[in-house]
């Protein structure tokens, strides 16, 4: 049976046809712009869409981007790296960048291995979130487009949720056994579930 690695991993493989793909499962995914008697962009590689998006991010130019050149940062990685580097934005993390000299199928595998070892991230980003929901709907702002989480990284937090919530209660029940009174959940084991896919 494949490893949660070596199922990513061969999510990860490049597609045959390299059209823009845009439906539910894109994180932050500007609309398409392709369209009828209008040439296709040019696909980046992905050494260069991380490149560009970094120093976008790093200069603070980021949310002035045009959604013709967001769009084509976003095709070149492909929606789950999209989204990773969303939640990397989120937690106020530098952005990934692939390295040059390196095979780009290479790079996206240790994109995917660094997406799996970096679950935190994706709570954390999680939370920051909601607060900026909250401070948008407090303050009559535009809600802050949601984060969709890759499908695996999911499954990951879920397991990892339940196993949190596991441990808490077999604590209370040795607590309760010792009459020491019940134990608090932290706010991190109750989080909701991650916001479903969409446009962001």
């Amino acid at each position: 049976m494949p490893t949660l690695f070596e199922r990513l991993l061969r999510r990860r493989s490049p597609p045959a046809d390299p059209a823009p793909r845009h439906g539910a499962g894109r994180s932050e995914a500007p609309p398409s712009t392709r369209r009828a008697g209008v040439r296709p962009i040019r696909i980046l590689s992905l050494t260069t869409a991380t490149r560009d998006y970094a120093r976008s991010v790093e200069s603070g130019v980021f949310e002035r981007m045009r959604p013709t050149d967001l769009a084509r940062l976003a095709e070149a990685m492909g929606p789950d790296l999209w989204a990773w580097q969303y939640a990397k934005r989120l937690t106020r993390q530098l952005p990934w960048r692939a390295r040059a000299d390196v095979d780009e199928r290479v790079e996206r595998a240790v994109a995917a291995q660094a997406m799996i070892e970096g679950i935190e991230t994706w709570e954390r980003a999680l939370a920051a979130l909601d607060e900026r929901i909250e401070q948008a709907r407090v303050q009559g702002w535009s809600r802050p487009e949601p984060l969709a989480v890759p499908a695996v990284i999911v499954t990951a937090l879920e397991a990892r949720r339940a196993a949190t919530l596991d441990r808490i209660a077999r604590k209370r029940g040795r607590s309760g056994e010792a009459g020491t009174g019940a134990v608090a959940i932290p706010d991190a084991a109750v989080h909701h579930p991650p916001f479903p896919a969409g446009r962001a």
